[in-house]
């Protein structure tokens, strides 16, 4: 039953970032204009008294969507770090792919930054559950084996 919902979380977060490719340029400044007023701003202004510009937003964006999907990754391939970054990395180059057709342009460099993003949640997701994570690893190893 976990595997099932782990399946249907990572298929979630695979479209939500296909689907962001797919918006034509003002559509995507748009949201990400809207994204940066609403939540981004506001905190960043408060400490540093400066608001970030579009582009910092937009990579965050990259870094944020691509850690979750390694976490998810990362519990679905038992912890494995080559699974895990080559299927970002084959997500990473599809989603660059999708926004030719979009209108936008697609950027060997946002693959690195979606990248980057997959290794901080492949860290995190590593770090923070440590045994647990471990123990759950196990488990579904048995899980599988049944």
């Amino acid at each position: 039953m976990k595997r099932k919902v782990l399946y249907a979380l990572t298929a979630i977060v695979l479209l939500i970032i296909w689907v962001h490719s797919m918006l034509p340029p003002d559509l995507s400044g748009e949201e990400s204009g809207w994204v940066a007023d609403s939540f981004i701003n506001p905190i960043w202004n408060a400490i540093f008294h400066t608001d970030l510009n579009m582009t910092v937003v937009r990579k965050l964006a990259h870094i944020t969507e691509f850690a979750v999907l390694a976490v998810l990754l990362t519990c679905d391939f038992r912890g494995s770090a080559v699974k895990t970054f080559g299927t970002g990395f084959a997500a990473a180059f599809l989603d660059e792919t999708i926004q030719i057709f979009s209108g936008r342009g697609p950027m060997i460099s946002d693959v690195w930054i979606d990248l980057l993003g997959a290794a901080i949640g492949f860290v995190l997701c590593r770090c923070i559950a440590g045994k647990r994570f471990q123990k759950e690893m196990t488990r579904l190893d048995a899980e599988r084996t049944t």
